[in-house]
């Protein structure tokens, strides 16, 4: 997933914010979530972006399709969110909640592409990689694009380490243009 922007960092922020006590802010993250899968869902965007549906029943329909009622917090984000037609920035909020949650938790993620499924042996190896980076233990969540060629790419909070062949031959690329000027 893309990282999140400076906006659902501070939506993020504000949600967690009025949370009373972690397993509400905790409950926020999941509800969030739910909501998020609906508008990844094909064709949810359509059906929420359809401007001749009114902001409240736009609302209506994401929460129903989410299963149901959500706190009154997040309830107000949607609603906000439906207002000013950004129902889709919602995948970044919910991104950037369970970023901002897992770290006030001392929890580090890191997450591994790779071009094809990691062996065993090769999560292994990330996870220890992920580690020394974080200087703790991480939870390791792993994804495959195909997109990468080869190789694999790690982040770790805000840094990264590129070692696809997609990375490589992109900066490749840089330097030839840098000396072609």
């Amino acid at each position: 997933m893309d990282r999140p922007l400076g906006s659902a960092r501070r939506y993020a922020a504000a949600l967690l914010g009025l949370a009373k006590d972690a397993s509400s802010a905790a409950s926020q993250a999941d509800e969030l979530d739910r909501l998020a899968a609906v508008i990844a869902a094909p064709g949810a965007r359509q059906i929420l972006d359809d401007p001749r549906t009114p902001a409240a029943g736009r609302v209506a329909a994401l929460e129903k399709a989410a299963g149901g009622t959500v706190s009154p917090h997040i309830h107000t984000l949607v609603g906000m969110l439906a207002r000013r037609r950004t129902l889709a920035s919602i995948p970044a909020i919910a991104e950037a909640t369970r970023d901002a949650l897992n770290a006030r938790n001392g929890i580090t993620i890191a997450r591994v592409v790779t071009a094809l499924e990691a062996s065993p042996a090769e999560r292994t190896r990330f996870e220890t990689e992920a580690a020394t980076m974080a200087g703790h233990a991480v939870q390791m969540s792993y994804e495959v694009d195909a997109s990468l060629v080869g190789g694999a790419t790690l982040r770790v909070g805000d840094r990264l380490v590129d070692g696809s062949v997609k990375g490589r031959l992109s900066r490749m690329r840089e330097r030839i243009l840098s000396v072609a000027g």
